[in-house]
């Protein structure tokens, strides 16, 4: 599977949000939602968190500017009767942050504005992902929306940071959990300099360790 790729916009489609990018010496089309499609010109550089789309009939890449689209993407290819094509056209219309906001607020009239997305399906999408909205506020949280205004290919300031709740996230640890530990890692001026794995243990330690701490107390 294809998870991420780094090269050069070769050409945009003129009659879709597809791009073509050149990425060690292959070209791979990819789908992209529209603000991206926009801000993204020929010849320059972009990087992309891409989600592998594979039926018997069909091999398809979407590719996001962050790694919180691509999760959101697949926390709604999950809603049965929801498509990829449907859930990127709400990625577009919306964002993470404001889909999150009305999934959680159940607002089926905004969420039935975009493009294929009719009233039922709106609140079918409410109905599956409303449970899981603190994990919903947890991936839109990471989007950090002022840093990837500030350009279509620039990358998070946060990048070990971000590793690290992805790595945590699907190792099946609830979003109440993994903020504080991370955070609690990040505490130390280290932080950086240790590296991923390093940063991994302690972070299950501290998680650990708060587990104790709870059982302790409830006796």
């Amino acid at each position: 599977m294809i998870g991420f790729l780094s090269g050069r916009v070769r050409s945009k489609s003129l009659d879709s949000t597809q791009i073509t990018l050149m990425a060690y010496r292959v070209g791979y089309e990819v789908v992209v939602p529209a603000p991206f499609f926009d801000r993204l010109s020929v010849g320059a550089r972009a990087e992309l968190w891409v989600h592998s789309h594979v039926r018997e009939d069909t091999f398809s890449l979407y590719g996001f500017a962050t790694e919180a689209e691509k999760l959101f993407f697949r926390l709604l290819l999950g809603v049965s009767g929801l498509g990829p094509k449907s859930a990127l056209a709400l990625l577009s219309e919306h964002g993470t942050e404001r889909l999150a906001h009305h999934i959680r607020v159940e607002d089926a009239v905004s969420l039935s504005s975009a493009p294929g997305i009719g009233k039922k399906l709106a609140q079918k999408i409410i109905l599956d992902l409303q449970p899981k909205v603190e994990k919903l506020a947890w991936v839109a949280g990471i989007a950090r929306p002022r840093e990837t205004e500030k350009s279509a290919v620039a990358s998070s300031a946060y990048p070990l940071r971000d590793d690290l709740a992805s790595a945590l996230l699907n190792l099946g640890f609830a979003p109440h959990q993994i903020k504080p530990a991370v955070e609690r890692v990040f505490e130390r001026d280290e932080a950086e300099k240790d590296g991923f794995e390093v940063c991994l243990k302690l972070a299950l330690k501290e998680m650990g360790t708060r587990a104790i701490a709870g059982g302790e107390s409830r006796g």
